[in-house]
């Protein structure tokens, strides 16, 4: 999606800037590229500029183009030839990709280090070094990050999982205040209703002396 929708002046000036010298590190924190991505828009400005040249360049620039981009690297500074040949198919290229704003995208290819303050991937990278050379020997930075992200996807998973198995509450009985009972008065009542019965049925109680 990144190297589909990303211009092809952009790719044009990521091009120019390697064969100026400009490290791929430098280049990248300029357009919020990764390293790789940086060489792979190289090389893909190569390969449209190979097309666009096929049929009239001088031989010098084919074979210029031809070369691998590390070879192209190596050669460009120093030859003069191939530099005059080059300005004016770039120069169009350069121009366009300066009103673009690229590096302020959200972008696929963009990657976390870009996202945060140069101060803080600085310190990042501090801590992994520490690891490194304590008990995480060979730890990296994409290989911290894939840990930190992956330990947070399984702790919001285990926190969703938690909340749909909860079991519902149980209202919460409220106590309601019992009145309080004549014990007498009731034990009198269900004497006369028991006398009631008996006499209804000829049998009077016998009284006690």
């Amino acid at each position: 999606m990144g190297a589909k929708s990303t211009p092809l002046a952009i790719k044009v000036a990521i091009y120019e800037r390697l064969l100026s010298g400009q490290m791929s590190r430098e280049i990248g924190r300029s357009y919020a590229l990764s390293q790789p991505t940086v060489s792979k828009y190289a090389n893909d400005a190569v390969e449209e500029l190979r097309r666009i040249c096929a049929d009239e360049a001088s031989p010098a620039l084919l074979g210029f183009l031809s070369r691998t981009l590390k070879i192209q690297c190596f050669q460009y500074p120093d030859d003069d030839e191939v530099r005059a040949l080059m300005s004016p198919i770039l120069e169009p290229y350069l121009a366009l990709a300066e009103s673009i704003n690229f590096a302020g995208r959200e972008s696929a290819d963009q990657p976390l280090s870009t996202r945060v303050s140069r101060s803080t991937e600085e310190e990042f990278f501090q801590i992994v070094s520490s690891l490194a050379e304590g008990h995480r020997s060979g730890l990296t930075p994409s290989a911290l990050l894939r840990e930190l992200v992956e330990d947070y996807v399984a702790q919001q998973r285990n926190n969703r999982s938690t909340i749909a198995v909860a079991p519902p509450q149980e209202p919460q009985e409220i106590p309601v205040n019992q009145p309080s009972i004549d014990t007498e008065a009731l034990i009198a009542d269900v004497m006369d209703a028991v006398r009631l019965q008996l006499e209804h049925h000829g049998l009077k109680p016998t009284k006690s002396s």
